[in-house]
């Protein structure tokens, strides 16, 4: 046991207290000029024995250490982020297979532009078509592009201005879409809570 100046006062003084709650001026206050214990305190372990190692430190001062706190432990991601970064093995060897399997045919005699398409479950690609293809090109390159899923109903709109559908009989000079944003957004099938 370390006992410190500070230490011996406060636990005696906290133990005397207590006595003197429980039966008035029982126990005399601690002697502290010759350094005796309470004869209170002196018979509690008669009948026990104790083996209490005495380390003498009344002339330091009891400076108790705070433990470190680290508020976050293990991996996170970092704040400002629009989506955390994941890599994973197979999700890029499907998206090589993708662009391999869905590149659009361009012809280099005319102009070409990049469309960066925004896909309803959050991907984003971008691809590029000549100004002459349709915008019912988008839309098969969409469809072709998500594979294996089978999409619901979709339309295709613009970002700038908000959400103005597109005709997909006109081209993409004719709809002013050169190096433009398109965004994928599914169609009702069924009004939601109908057959409740």
């Amino acid at each position: 046991m370390i006992i410190h100046k500070r230490t011996v006062n406060i636990l005696l003084t906290a133990f005397l207290r207590k006595q003197r709650r429980l039966v008035p001026n029982a126990c005399p206050p601690l002697n502290r000029r010759n350094r005796e214990l309470p004869s209170e305190l002196q018979g509690v372990f008669d009948k026990d024995e104790v083996d209490v190692k005495v380390e003498d430190k009344k002339n330091e001062v009891c400076m108790s250490t705070k433990p470190v706190f680290q508020p976050f432990s293990g991996q996170g991601h970092r704040l400002g982020s629009a989506t955390p970064r994941i890599v994973s093995k197979a999700k890029s060897i499907e998206v090589d297979n993708k662009s391999t399997l869905s590149a659009v045919s361009l012809n280099n005699l005319e102009p070409i532009t990049r469309i960066q398409i925004w896909l309803a479950n959050g991907e984003r690609t971008v691809q590029r078509f000549n100004i002459s293809h349709r915008v019912s090109h988008i839309k098969d390159f969409i469809e072709k592009y998500q594979g294996t899923q089978r999409s619901p109903p979709f339309a295709l709109a613009t970002a700038l201005p908000f959400l103005r559908f597109l005709d997909e009989t006109l081209t993409l000079e004719e709809a002013d879409l050169q190096n433009a944003v398109i965004i994928q957004r599914l169609q009702k099938t069924a009004e939601p809570f109908r057959k409740l």
